[in-house]
């Protein structure tokens, strides 16, 4: 789980929920300590990084056993996007009237308050290629209604492997999301890529920074993770850009 320093409210003004955070003394260590291997040391002393710095900078990670604490400062902050922004953004996307290229029936990013499951002009991609359909049955071996493909999908099934119809390339195929927390973006540019395998779009130089992260994943493992989910990131590509097509009118 990562949690940003900074909040926003309904408008699109930035709070932060607090005003600075004092460490008082910070030893960074070579590697996490080992805490449930042995109960009689419950911490092994690992050499000090004497180069590293206890100093927070701007994208600087705090784990909290458990939960990771991502640091922003306000002057970084004064470039990434406001929910305002992002509506504008999703809203632009949905003025250009993207299609699907098997129904030919338009495409529409839902509001970001609506989030429980894909309604009928949800877009979904193709996480291998990038292409952008609406939800069909086209290369599925199971055929079933679709409400019922909906229910399954939106239920963490998204890894199913379909054949994409316009380059007959297979991988995941997922309904997607605009990521709605601002302060993990790093710049105000469209949202054009979205992770893999669970379908969260932003803009492109924030898909490659996050897929670069390692993130904490137990006490023992690292993942490149969404930072909107949680959700660790597939193999390659852990990003892939979206492909739309435009009206044929």
């Amino acid at each position: 789980m990562v949690i940003s320093a900074m909040v926003e409210n309904e408008l699109g003004e930035r709070n932060f929920g607090f005003d600075s955070l004092n460490l008082l003394q910070i030893d960074v260590d070579v590697e996490e300590p080992e805490r449930s291997e042995n109960p009689k040391r419950p911490f092994e002393i690992h050499n000090i990084v004497d180069a590293e710095s206890q100093e927070l900078v701007d994208g600087s990670l705090l784990d909290l056993c458990g939960a990771t604490l991502l640091w922003r400062t306000a002057e970084r902050l004064a470039h990434t996007p406001t929910l305002k922004h992002l509506e504008v953004l999703r809203q632009e996307i949905n003025a250009a009237r993207p299609q699907c290229p098997v129904g030919l029936n338009t495409l529409a990013f839902p509001s970001m308050r609506h989030k429980a499951t894909p309604d009928e002009m949800q877009p979904w991609a193709y996480l291998r290629c990038g292409h952008v359909h609406g939800y069909h049955d086209w290369g599925s071996q199971r055929r079933c209604h679709v409400k019922i493909r909906h229910h399954e999908e939106s239920r963490g099934q998204e890894g199913r492997q379909r054949e994409c119809p316009m380059c007959r390339s297979r991988g995941p195929y997922v309904p997607l999301w605009l990521g709605c927390e601002v302060a993990f973006y790093l710049e105000k540019a469209p949202p054009t890529h979205a992770f893999s395998p669970c379908g969260h779009v932003c803009s492109e130089k924030t898909a490659a920074f996050w897929s670069r992260i390692p993130l904490p994943h137990g006490t023992h493992i690292f993942h490149a993770t969404c930072p909107f989910c949680a959700l660790p990131l597939g193999a390659e590509p852990c990003y892939v850009r979206l492909i739309f097509q435009g009206p044929l009118d």
